[in-house]
């Protein structure tokens, strides 16, 4: 096939390079830019996620599409083909389908010139409605047209045209050349899909803001699709309107007798730190610069969390104090080390006075070296601090990823929380289209030492159909993860999910490590490590885990099956900030004892949004449909990751997020982390954002 080659990646590569092109980028009805039926050479806006859903008998696809790159599309598509029975059983229903499409924008218009652009689709698995095409796109007016060959599924020329009348701008009327090939279509028969003719079809379209539909005739069938199209370059969806100010308060300054006489200024210190979100606070003073170590639990920005802070240490800090110094932590692990070296210049600074190129000058930010037992550089004196300083909040929460979650916290990273609702969704294993899991959580952690953690979770089910599951896995592997269904049929609804310490260790700067042991997840106990390393100036990182495992049994509580492992997996991440892009490569033994590597790559967008998909290869041999002895089934699925902060009207560090993948799988699985060490420092830093860094948004 001549487009074979659009499989290559260095030519994604490639085009990345190059800017965006094209106007009227609309879906089609299975979710790839286009006029109706047919993809045209158009795409959106980079960063663009579109999620929809169509029906144009008998085909009923729910879809999604992002521009991944400002010259790549990817689509995914979920299809029920109306009439066509499953041929995995009655409680299947109607046939579904998944696939995957991809288009790559070769040439943007330009004066004469047309946009050119290469697609495939339905690129992996059963490839039932797998068609290859290119096609070109010209703007004249407000008419944009478009022309186009494909083979497979699009059979011969292709073409169609879209009218914006000048009056109204968000309304469209569409006309196309449809040339898929729908008698062959699987199940055509059944379906009625071989009486379909294509060739000329019309359409009325509307879009307005983020939402827009389509109603289409084509003979006798009428269509219909609607979507909603989210900008996720879009730094934040929602105005920070409940966001507290930055301190504003500047009270009487203490003298540094007075400081070093009374240790209440310093409680007072600590205490208005901890009001704001910030924990694990320590401070000292050697009598000319005031030290800080912490965290903070809510705000998103590193270089907003600082600044913030520093405003506090300037308005509650001695008045003969001449630098700041600030170690922001992560698990009570030092990351960053913030040093201003003149506090007048700072004070200017966020006075409006000096702008951030001259504060550059008195400022210096480097990784932390490991802190003194204290939490403190050396020769620092630690400043006695009260215990009422550290302040127990009790808060109804609505903003960490739970429709409603309560929370008891501490002034250290401990604390209860109880989620009342918790929806788990599996689709598409050979049971049955889709099950369902509700339950309760209740978590308890508590900070028992110097970065180590205590953290256990109870789960309640408040209902399911998980249990359900009749057919057993034919898995070849160990049963890793394929017999899920029993721990919900043999369970009971309260179980001890989580029972876990975890020491967090600094050995060296830039090196960071963790030791676990316990309850791991739901489904496997153990004990292991991790170590991280990341280099002074480059964009890329390793690290290293290894855990042995032992399968719980399906009770929920301190019984076990007969089955352990060891798993330990090498990882290499390298970033392309520019992009906003991570390339994962873990590389060893897996939870099943098959070896191989894990592919990932992930990209995050201006709005914090990551989406990402990931690929495995190992030795396992899985033959559970679709794979088969001669052609054994391979790990994949796309996952995204979905900071609330963006969403809501108050800065919050939670994330809401999901994968899609069938679940009743044993090749290529990894134990669920217990804290994943390079996930919790590049969220901190930034590192797979180009516009996130160690000062963004400093002065906010």
């Amino acid at each position: 096939m001549i487009f074979r080659w659009l499989r290559c990646g260095t030519l994604a590569a490639f085009l990345a390079m190059t800017a965006p092109g094209g106007a009227d980028a609309e879906p089609n009805t299975f979710g790839q830019t286009g006029t109706i039926n047919m993809p045209d050479a158009r795409m959106a806006p980079d960063g663009t996620l579109s999620f929809g859903v169509s029906y144009f008998k008998p085909y009923l696809p729910l879809w999604s599409t992002v521009t991944v790159l400002p010259r790549a599309e990817l689509t995914l598509r979920y299809t029920t083909i109306r009439d066509v029975p499953s041929e995995l059983g009655k409680g299947f229903g109607d046939y579904k389908d998944k696939a995957a499409d991809g288009k790559l924008l070769l040439l943007r218009e330009h004066k004469l010139w047309p946009a050119l652009a290469l697609g495939r689709q339905d690129i992996f698995g059963t490839e039932l409605f797998s068609s290859e095409y290119a096609v070109l796109s010209k703007r004249l007016g407000n008419t944009d047209y478009s022309l186009g060959y494909g083979n497979d599924r699009i059979d011969g020329l292709f073409g169609g045209m879209r009218h914006r009348p000048s009056w109204n701008p968000d309304l469209a009327f569409v006309v196309e050349y449809d040339a898929n090939d729908y008698a062959n279509d699987f199940g055509a028969v059944e379906s009625g899909a071989d009486r379909r003719d294509g060739e000329w079809t019309y359409a009325v379209e509307y879009r307005k803001g983020w939402l827009g539909a389509q109603l289409a005739l084509q003979g006798d069938d009428i269509g219909v699709n609607t979507y909603v199209s989210i900008p996720l370059m879009k730094p934040e969806f929602v105005p920070k309107l409940h966001e507290p100010d930055p301190w504003t308060d500047k009270p009487q300054v203490a003298a540094l007798d007075q400081w070093l006489a009374d240790t209440g200024y310093a409680a007072r210190l600590a205490r208005a730190l901890n009001e704001r979100d910030y924990k694990n606070v320590r401070l000292g003073f050697d009598g000319e610069t005031l030290s800080a170590s912490f965290t903070n639990t809510r705000i998103t920005h590193i270089g907003r969390a600082v600044g913030r802070a520093a405003r506090i240490m300037l308005a509650l800090g001695p008045a003969e104090m001449r630098e700041i110094r600030i170690d922001y932590t992560v698990r009570d692990l030092p990351v960053l080390t913030y040093r201003f070296t003149d506090t007048r210049k700072l004070q200017r600074y966020f006075d409006g006075l000096m702008s951030r190129a001259q504060l550059d000058h008195y400022l210096e930010i480097g990784y932390a070296q490991p802190l003194a037992a204290s939490g403190l550089p050396a020769g620092a004196t630690q400043l006695s601090i009260d215990d009422d300083a550290k302040a127990v909040v009790i808060t109804r929460r609505t903003d960490e990823g739970h429709f409603l979650s309560f929370r008891r916290e501490s002034g250290d990273l401990g604390g209860v929380q109880f989620v009342p609702f918790n929806l788990g969704l599996f689709l598409n294993d050979p049971n049955g289209a889709a099950r369902y899991d509700v339950f309760a959580t209740a978590g308890y952690s508590r900070q028992i030492g110097r970065g180590r953690f205590l953290d256990t979770t109870l789960r309640f089910t408040l209902d399911e159909n998980v249990s359900n599951v009749s057919r057993p896995s034919n898995s070849r592997l160990p049963h890793v993860r394929s017999d899920i269904a029993l721990y919900r049929q043999e369970g009971e609804r309260l179980k001890l999910a989580r029972l876990l310490v975890n020491q967090y260790l600094h050995p060296a700067q830039r090196v960071y490590a963790r030791l676990s042991a316990g309850l791991y997840e739901e489904m496997f106990a153990g004990g292991g490590g991790q170590v991280l390393y990341l280099p002074e100036q480059a964009d890329w990182a390793v690290d290293f885990s290894a855990d042995w495992l032992r399968q719980r049994d399906t009770e929920g509580a301190f019984g076990f099956r007969d089955y352990d492992t060891l798993t330990a997996l090498g990882a290499l991440h390298y970033r392309l900030p520019f992009w906003g892009l991570t390339a994962t490569a873990r590389a060893g033994r897996f939870l099943a004892r098959d070896e191989g590597v894990r592919f990932e790559i992930k990209r995050r967008f201006r709005s914090g949004i990551s989406i990402g998909l990931w690929y495995t290869r190992t030795n396992g041999d899985d033959i559970t449909s679709p794979g088969s002895p001669g052609d054994p089934y391979y790990d994949k699925g796309v996952f995204a990751s979905i900071p609330l902060s963006s969403m809501l009207t108050r800065d919050t560090q939670a994330r809401a997020g999901m994968s899609l993948a069938p679940w009743t799988r044993d090749v290529g699985q990894m134990v669920v982390s217990p804290g994943d060490l390079y996930t919790d420092v590049e969220r901190t830093l930034g590192l797979d954002s180009g516009e996130s860094g160690p000062m963004s948004r400093f002065g906010q």
